[in-house]
């Protein structure tokens, strides 16, 4: 029998990045290559919290090396056979260029994992990207077959990463080989990928995100359909029929390819070409030899936008044998998850939302798009490029009071301020001023809703901190 470590077998790795997708990866290859060296930008990392008891300094074979300009990158690279970069590391970084000019191959950490799985552990993948709602889809598409009694895993960009779900000891185990591996993808994960492929990929929409890592548009959605890229007609993607620019690129894909994989698409609307749309509270699909009706009247996923999720993800279990009966019970079952769209509850007279989840103008759009002209809406954070231009007209249908926080608080009022707007506008310095000056102005019955259209790291950790804290906040009032 092979060995699943043959692709890094005494070979000289450079680990690029030391969170938690590249410890993982030390973790599990440490043993099988001749040496590593983990390298990390940040000179205040705390190598013993990162590896959290493993120990790491009792290896011969690691050297971790850590700052903002790293020296010795020439001496480094000659050593190297392969570089594993992490998904928060931009392929500018110095040593990255240097390692491509070099010709040494960087891969991801997900197509490092996908050379070590077997060809039979790649045939229960299925790989959802998308600007918004992967998370929520994955967790839905997980539940759904292990509700079916299957053997699941969610892992990917969502916390876990795939290698971790790698476990060679029990390879030959009943529930290693039954196991189905449900994989968040990223873009950021993508740009790596060569020989990466999902036997089934969910590609849920395209909005602008991330400019200020991609540079254009063009660059993002080309990334984003590279799930695809390797896909045969032995596979699946499903894919949202009602996104302009996925379905452009399909067209295109589909012209230029002679081998593709069977396209099973989903829409809001019932049309010919679709395989799944949505009626008087059921969706109705049609997948190869399956067809059926599912009523979600009572699902707790609200908005059209989660009316698209759980389409994605019932086809994605239909394919993978789930019955109606299961799919419908785990739908009107699944909460949905924290920071996005989270109902706090009725607080000192409002209807307070955690939507801290929210890191882009189009999620924020989708997010506002079920009130009526009611909401407080508190948003800003890090300023990643956006286009926060198609915005601005729907704040003015749905918004009373704008709180403005974060490094985009300033570019947003001046959008806000060129065009016409009946609601009131504030800046606030920090989340507490925010939310202070929500319960002040917002009026008895209305929605004191946080959905910043912003990343979150100009004034917090990641978007579950700034929700948790704005959970604190909410709850302290009452």
């Amino acid at each position: 029998m092979a060995d699943i470590f043959d692709p890094v077998k005494n070979k000289n790795l450079l680990v690029i990045g030391l969170g938690k997708t590249g410890i993982s990866v030390i973790k599990k290859l440490l043993d099988q290559c001749s040496s590593i060296t983990g390298i990390d930008s940040n000179p205040g990392l705390n190598p013993e919290d990162a590896f959290n008891g493993f120990p790491y300094a009792e290896h011969s074979n690691l050297e971790i090396l850590l700052g903002k300009n790293i020296s010795g990158g020439k001496e480094i690279l000659k050593k190297t056979d392969l570089v594993i970069i992490s998904p928060g590391v931009p392929g500018n970084f110095p040593i990255i260029k240097l390692a491509s000019k070099y010709g040494i191959p960087i891969w991801s950490e997900l197509e490092l994992a996908w050379r070590l799985l077997s060809n039979e552990a790649q045939n229960k993948t299925i790989a959802v990207t998308g600007t918004n709602g992967k998370t929520t889809v994955v967790n839905l598409i997980g539940k759904l077959l292990e509700d079916a009694a299957n053997n699941c895993i969610v892992c990917g960009n969502v916390g876990l990463p795939l290698i971790d779900t790698i476990d060679p000891e029990n390879a030959d185990s009943d529930y290693q080989k039954s196991l189905v591996r449900v994989i968040e993808v990223s873009s950021f994960q993508l740009e790596r990928i060569y020989d990466f492929k999902p036997h089934i990929s969910v590609i849920l929409n395209i909005t602008s995100d991330h400019m200020d890592r991609h540079e254009t548009f063009e660059n993002y959605i080309n990334l984003k359909l590279k799930l695809m890229l390797n896909q045969n007609e032995n596979d699946w993607s499903i894919v949202n029929n009602d996104d302009r620019n996925i379905n452009e690129k399909i067209k295109i894909i589909l012209k230029n390819r002679s081998r593709l994989p069977e396209i099973i698409k989903f829409g809001l609307e019932p049309k010919e070409n679709v395989n799944l749309f949505y009626k008087n509270n059921h969706i109705y699909y049609r997948i190869w030899k399956n067809s059926g009706d599912i009523n979600i009247k009572n699902t707790l996923l609200k908005g059209k936008h989660n009316i698209s999720n759980i389409m994605a993800s019932v086809a994605a279990a239909v394919l993978m044998g789930t019955n109606k009966k299961s799919i419908k019970g785990t739908i009107d079952s699944f909460k949905p998850l924290d920071h996005r769209l989270e109902y706090l509850g009725y607080i000192k007279g409002l209807r307070c939302f955690n939507d801290s989840k929210s890191t882009n103008p189009d999620a924020t759009i989708v997010a506002i798009d079920g009130f009526g002209k009611e909401i407080t809406l508190i948003m800003g954070g890090k300023d990643k490029d956006m286009d926060f231009s198609g915005l601005i007209p729907v704040l003015n249908k749905k918004v009373k009071n704008l709180i403005l926080i974060g490094e985009t608080s300033q570019s947003i009022y001046k959008e806000v301020m060129k065009s016409y707007c009946d609601y009131n506008v504030y800046k606030c310095g920090t989340l507490e001023d925010a939310v202070k000056k929500g319960f002040e102005v917002a009026a008895p019955g209305e929605v004191l809703l946080l959905s910043p259209a912003c990343a979150s790291m100009d004034m917090f950790k990641d978007y579950k901190e700034r929700g948790n804290r704005f959970k604190n906040l909410v709850f302290s009032e009452k």
